[in-house]
């Protein structure tokens, strides 16, 4: 059972009395080094388990000359694939043997800086950016001052290692599906400044004008009350059209929404996709048909083009695109012969 300290943590000295062993011998076997029996480590590590003591990551890089921290700044905390990402990163970073200091609220520029600051003074090895900063010039200045790489957009124009899905092929893979099904009217509920969206605007735009189509845009952000607000203006401004690619999921959640509390019908009067594949997606009241984005394969490819930064601060820029998938559920409905997707249209309420 472990013990119970009050007042303060337990230390090396406290593990080493409790092991009846010197101090700089807990030290050794703590650092994985050798000249420390097999036998000796493991009471060791019973005893640190019995005093509940925990390494100070902050002492040990600065005992050792070297750090086995990364830092982990997250745009939005509430966009369910910025919070999937950040754990994939984690669970993948410490077993790589890296302690991971987060910052969960670092959607301004601003606060990037101060987070950034932050994680300098605990000497961190290297940092991990998922969708902020939205200033290239703030990304920059990040990257020439420590190891970075830059997750959820694909970044050409700074020197910054940098990961995401084909965000481009992503909306042509949605374009796409709902062509096939049918449909002539195919609006766009757009993401705003959130990152990856230009990509798939632009992937958008290209396959509506491959088909002949004409885009329409409609604004928006990576939030629910985005989505909602989109269909707003499309009912404004009439005819609705036959089907709605929402920029992510939690857009597509607001798309959903509005047309219901309109007596609107998905799919049958509009289909809707989204983007992302987070988890509620999938499930049998949604059944949303959206673009999966790999999150354990973002994360790994992340943590490899960040140690590889680490470990070669002048290697050569790696920019990483991973192909997304079209997961198809009810939400864009069955293959419908074109006739019956504008009848359905003209039949819905505008």
């Amino acid at each position: 059972m472990a013990e119970k300290w009050h007042g303060r943590s337990p230390t090396l000295s406290d593990v080493a009395q409790r092991a009846g062993v010197s101090r700089s011998l807990v030290s050794l076997a703590m650092r994985g080094e050798g000249g420390v029996s097999e036998e000796t480590r493991k009471r060791i590590q019973k005893a640190a388990e019995d005093v509940s003591y925990r390494p100070n990551a902050l002492a040990r890089n600065l005992a050792s000359g070297s750090s086995r921290s990364i830092g982990v700044v997250v745009g939005n905390i509430l966009n369910p694939f910025h919070a999937l990402l950040s754990q994939q990163v984690d669970i993948m970073a410490r077993a790589q043997g890296y302690d991971v200091l987060f910052s969960i609220n670092s959607m301004s520029d601003e606060a990037v800086r101060e987070t950034v600051d932050v994680l300098r003074t605990h000497r961190v090895a290297g940092v991990v950016l998922i969708g902020t900063p939205r200033d290239r010039s703030v990304t920059k200045a990040v990257a020439e001052l420590l190891p970075s790489v830059y997750l959820g957009e694909h970044i050409t124009d700074i020197e910054v290692d940098s990961v995401c899905t084909d965000d481009s092929e992503g909306a042509f893979l949605v374009v796409e599906h709902l062509v096939s099904r049918g449909h002539k009217r195919i609006s766009h509920v757009d993401g705003g400044e959130e990152a990856g969206v230009d990509r798939r605007r632009e992937g958008y735009i290209l396959a509506m004008k491959q088909h002949g189509l004409k885009p329409n845009i409609v604004p928006g952000s990576h939030s629910v009350d985005a989505g909602d607000t989109g269909v707003g203006i499309l009912l404004g401004n009439p005819p609705l059209p036959t089907a709605i690619f929402a920029s992510n999921d939690l857009s597509a959640v607001g798309v959903i929404s509005r047309l219901i509390r309109n007596d609107i019908k998905v799919p049958d009067d509009v289909a809707v996709v989204g983007y992302d594949d987070m988890p509620i997606a999938g499930t049998a009241v949604l059944s949303l048909t959206t673009v999966r984005q790999p999150v354990a394969a973002i994360a790994r490819q992340a943590l490899q083009a960040l140690i590889r930064r680490i470990q070669k601060p002048n290697g050569p820029i790696q920019r990483v695109l991973i192909p997304p998938q079209l997961i198809s559920r009810n939400s864009s409905g069955l293959n419908l012969p074109l006739e019956q997707v504008e009848r359905r249209a003209h039949r819905a309420p505008h």
